[in-house]
């Protein structure tokens, strides 16, 4: 990979003299950007360009030439790379559309492509990119040309599945200040991919921090894994967020744990940021290049009660805690500047101070005494003399921030040009939004006290009884009677039952397990029995079990389309307790995902569900537990007794267990558990087999 961003010599192939030619561009950004290496340009006519001769052939360039960059038809990117490999170049970046991403004989050219790069043992970028910068050497091989004056080098890479995308980023670094170290458009990542270009970056001594732009995450569980084990920050903003199985209506986990939901619960997990768009992801920046934030302790000092109130506001809505101010400190205060207005109050308000160097003398007198967590110091003021006063005041808090190794994060209110001056000023990140700059110290601690708790995989899944073989072996969509069995082979709890088929069977059962009893048709067409009419709840005597055993089975004959039908299920009826939901679902991309909500035959409209990968802590269970709005239902409300949550918990590991040991088992819904007060117990419950949905 060094070769790809510390290149000692670069080709840019498909350069000509016209003056639309775009790899002419590539050749333009190396010289604008100062890139130290040598350059060479290739095209189908000998010319010159910005100086470089363009040689008539990849077979006319000097040997040892350490990296090709193609921008021409896609058609002949094949052939070229193949001269690259004679030469004896190893890497290459394709610029070139028309692959992939275009049509189908683009495939097939993407296919020759990579079949070519093994062939030399070539590692390639794109196809389909703008390309690779490096900020630190002046490597800058997009197609569109850059303005060396628009960037700045800084600790921040970005990996991006766009183009434009990367160019945004590069932009918007620079304009707040941090700054870009390495840049890289992944384009169609046909070869490497964002799994490599991070191991190289949480490597590299000159990134800090990376920020990842994604549509699509195919490698999910290996992305994450890497990034929750990094000493590095990462920051992913996702994209394409559409509910791609909102469709499938088949299970209820099908249609609650949506992609972006699991993209949502996996990247918490493996404690990575993520941001919801640019300007989000710029500030997440900003804040981890600050100390880190290791506690919940805010103390915010402002100009402007009405700010200060903002800023409150979104403090509480991050978790922080507005530490109190000690009085012998607002009376040390009061003392050391005569400035009897300041009140001691969490924020702090200096509105009635106009000497801005006191509030440098504050800030620092504050972080001595009181020694909050983080501080957040939000400046307004105007052009003129302020200004040159407020980069002064910037200059000192970008000391303190060194010096004490404390998070300040200043939150500046100007003019435009005014906020560029304290960005001239100070290396000290400056926040243009009071909720991006508590969102960034969020983040910050969230990642420093929160760490990541995303546990692997088995190597191999564990050994399973011969009756879960069978039971995973006898067909692709289970009914209720064979999904609970498969629950209690992995110790979940289950309401008493036994499967009939006449009127006189069912008679006995009930007899045998004892009224209150339900009874459920079983057909594994009918995925919402309740629908169907196949359920019948309450049946509290033998003349309610004669009529509503006729009704289960007229709906049955309904709705089975004639087909084979497993009988109809005989259930004792659990009394209490509180229904949830709990399922799990293999997501192609991370693997098994836990669900947990509110249950029930609402369970889709309420949509509180809380979802984690397994495998799971018991931590991790009781956590899904406390993140769902209603909680409180399982806590006891009015007067009610609370609901066993550490059975619930149990409940939660097991289904874990069971998504690990069977990866034949595609989803599993149980809705309803019941969590009772001593216990819990599984209700009806549906599985999906194999890989086939109906």
């Amino acid at each position: 990979m060094d070769k790809i961003f510390y290149p000692g010599s670069v080709a840019v192939v498909g350069v000509s003299e016209r003056p639309d030619n775009l790899a002419a561009n590539i050749i333009h950004n190396l010289l604008a950007f100062g890139y130290g290496g040598d350059v060479h340009a290739v095209g189908l006519r000998a010319g010159q360009v910005h100086g470089i001769p363009i040689l008539p052939s990849v077979r006319s360039l000097p040997e040892g030439v350490d990296l090709a960059v193609i921008l021409t038809p896609a058609a002949t990117v094949p052939g070229l790379l193949d001269a690259c490999g004679q030469k004896g170049i190893r890497r290459a970046v394709i610029e070139s559309g028309g692959f992939t991403e275009f049509s189908d004989a683009g495939r097939h050219l993407e296919e020759e492509l990579i079949a070519t790069a093994r062939s030399w043992d070539m590692r390639i970028v794109g196809p389909n990119c703008i390309s690779v910068i490096n900020t630190e050497n002046g490597l800058c091989l997009p197609f569109a040309r850059i303005d060396p004056e628009a960037t700045r080098q800084g600790p921040v890479s970005v990996l991006a599945q766009s183009g434009g995308v990367s160019i945004t980023y590069l932009i918007l670094l620079s304009e707040m200040g941090l700054g870009a170290n390495k840049v890289v458009s992944m384009g169609n990542k046909a070869d490497l991919n964002e799994i490599d270009y991070l191991t190289y970056l949480l490597a590299d001594p000159a990134t800090e921090v990376v920020c990842l732009y994604l549509e699509g995450i195919e490698q999910g569980r290996s992305l994450l894994e890497l990034a929750a084990s990094a000493p590095k920050p990462v920051i992913v903003q996702k994209a394409n967020r559409g509910r791609a199985s909102a469709q499938i209506a088949f299970s209820h986990t099908a249609a609650l744990t949506n992609d972006d939901a699991v993209v949502d619960a996996a990247l918490r997990q493996a404690g990575v940021a993520r941001a919801q768009s640019f300007d989000e992801a710029v500030a997440l920046a900003q804040g981890f290049t600050l100390p880190p934030v290791v506690g919940d302790d805010l103390l915010i000092v402002s100009r402007s009660g009405g700010h200060a109130v903002v800023a409150a506001d979104a403090a509480e809505a991050h978790g922080f805690r507005l530490m109190p101010i000690p009085a012998d400190f607002a009376t040390q205060v009061r003392h050391m500047f005569r400035a009897n207005v300041i009140a001691p109050t969490n924020p702090l308000d200096l509105g009635a101070i106009f000497d801005f160097n006191l509030y440098g003398r504050i800030v620092e007198a504050s972080l001595d005494a009181v020694q909050p967590d983080a501080l957040l110091l939000i400046h307004t003021y105007s052009s003129g003399p302020e200004a040159a006063v407020s980069e002064q005041l910037a200059r000192h808090l970008g000391h303190l921030n060194r010096d004490l190794d404390k998070p300040l994060a200043l939150c500046a209110f100007a003019q435009r040009d005014e906020v560029e001056g304290l960005r001239r000023a100070t290396d000290l990140p400056i926040f243009i939004e009071i909720e991006a700059a508590v969102r960034a110290l969020a983040a910050s601690r969230d990642r420093h006290t929160r760490p990541a708790r995303l546990r692997p995989l088995p190597s191999a899944p564990a050994e399973r009884s011969e009756k879960v073989e069978a039971l995973l072996s006898r067909q692709d969509v289970s009914t209720t009677d064979v999904a609970l069995d498969l629950c209690s082979s992995f110790d979940i709890p289950v309401a008493e039952w036994a499967v009939v088929t006449d009127q006189e069977s069912a008679r006995i059962a009930a007899t045998n397990l004892g009224y209150p009893v339900a009874l459920k048709g079983l057909s594994p067409q009918v995925s919402h029995k309740s629908d169907a009419g196949l359920v019948v709840l309450d049946i509290a005597d033998g003349e309610q079990l004669r009529a509503a055993f006729t009704a289960v089975s007229a709906a049955l004959t309904e709705h089975s389309h004639h087909q084979a039908v497993r009988g109809v299920m005989v259930q004792r009826m659990v009394p209490g307790g509180r229904e949830l939901i709990v399922g799990g679902k293999r997501d192609p991309s991370f693997g098994p995902v836990l669900m947990v909500g509110l249950g029930g035959i609402y369970v889709e409209a309420l949509d509180d569900v809380v979802l984690r990968l397994a495998p799971l802590s018991r931590e991790d269970a009781r956590e899904m537990l406390e993140e769902m709005r209603g909680r409180r239902i399982l806590h006891g409300m009015r007067g009610e007794p609370p609901m066993d949550l550490e059975a619930v918990v149990d409940v939660l590991l097991a289904v874990s267990n069971l998504l690990i040991t069977c990866p034949e088992v595609v989803e599993i819904d149980i809705n309803p558990l019941l969590a009772l007060e001593k216990g819990a117990a599984a209700i009806d419950a549906r599985a999906i087999v194999g890989s086939q949905r109906t």
